[in-house]
């Protein structure tokens, strides 16, 4: 007569496996927008420097026309569409990138009455975004 296999062919006392740990792609994915924002924001500053280095405050160059004022737009245009994806607003997300300087101040932040923490990473600033939503 043969053997079967049973369901349970695992001796009693053999190690557990470790749970796996479950990622959160939107959340991830969120990470990685606000991340690149930060990158784009310290690079529109370095240009905004050279740009002053080369031209100075030359007449006509900060009007509408001038491509010092399309680079400021189209960061300005990719904050507000970054915000909206992640669930912020633009106020919030300027906060975090300019006053914040991408966490480098590693301001305070929480709501009233509850917990706060120091605001240094864009992990730190989505928890803010998170635990604003939930008032």
């Amino acid at each position: 007569m043969t053997d079967f296999v049973t369901e349970n062919t695992t001796p009693a006392n053999a190690p557990a496996k470790e749970p796996v740990e479950q990622k959160d792609p939107a959340k991830e994915y969120r990470a990685k927008l606000v991340q690149k924002l930060v990158e784009n924001v310290k690079r529109e500053s370095e240009f905004m420097r050279k740009f002053h280095e080369l031209f100075g405050d030359y007449p006509g160059l900060n009007s509408d026309t001038c491509l010092y004022r399309f680079v400021n737009d189209l960061l300005a245009d990719q904050i507000s569409i970054v915000a909206t994806l992640i669930g912020d607003t633009k106020v919030g997300l300027d906060w975090f990138l300019f006053e914040n300087e991408c966490g480098d101040k590693g301001y305070e932040a929480g709501i009233d009455e509850g917990e706060t923490r120091p605001i240094k990473t864009v992990e730190d600033y989505l928890w803010l975004v998170d635990v604003s939503k939930e008032i």
